[in-house]
């Protein structure tokens, strides 16, 4: 059965013949009047690898719901330049992973997806999946998604940066935002950059609660 989600206001870009340095923007919710945004890796921080919700990832986002703040996760999906799923597949996971949030009174307002990867000399990379493989800026730790959401909810304060990743700490120093690596998912440990967080939690609701 079709998944019944709200209209995603995506990107006006053909889905397949998109200039390719463009990420993917879905957006679930417009309010204009957020007190500050936060932002949320995907992977490892939300959802684990079978695609289910991490324990305190509910309550977390409940409680940021209730504070009245932009729950916007921005999320690198290489597999799209590996060719194992389309942009519109991506979409579509995005659009479950809203719903099966929404279906727990727990609300994102909108997920970025970078599906870029910048090296293209692997032999095994489906024709298809070539004109992905570029150079962008929105690849994180850059932090072009992060400043389209900015835009779009009309907000200067970002609250916190939350992730598993050492890239979402990266971005977030970059954006001058205070840093929460959670230990699930990757736990900090990619070893990609050398960066030290601004807090570390045990879960998603902890990593919440060191924002506030």
């Amino acid at each position: 059965n079709a998944l019944e989600v709200p209209k995603a206001k995506c990107d006006r870009r053909p889905v397949d013949g998109v200039v390719m340095k463009d990420f993917i923007e879905q957006i679930y919710r417009d309010n204009k009047n957020y007190e500050g945004i936060v932002f949320l890796d995907r992977d490892g921080t939300i959802n684990d690898d079978q695609f289910e919700i991490l324990p305190t990832v509910v309550e977390g986002i409940r409680l940021l719901n209730k504070k009245f703040i932009a729950v916007v996760v921005i999320t690198n999906q290489p597999v799209v330049a590996r060719g194992v799923i389309t942009i519109r597949e991506l979409k579509k996971i995005n659009d479950a992973l809203f719903e099966m949030l929404r279906k727990k009174n727990a609300y994102v307002d909108a997920i970025y997806s970078c599906p870029h990867h910048p090296e293209r000399h692997h032999p095994d990379i489906p024709k298809h999946a070539l004109k992905f493989r570029v150079k962008c800026n929105c690849r994180k730790p850059g932090v072009a998604m992060h400043k389209k959401a900015m835009s779009v909810f009309g907000l200067k304060k970002i609250l916190g940066v939350i992730g598993d990743n050492t890239r979402d700490i990266v971005a977030g120093k970059k954006l001058s935002a205070p840093t929460v690596a959670v230990l699930t998912g990757d736990k900090g440990e990619d070893g990609l950059y050398d960066v030290t967080p601004d807090f570390i939690a045990h879960n998603f609701l902890d990593a919440v609660k060191k924002l506030f």
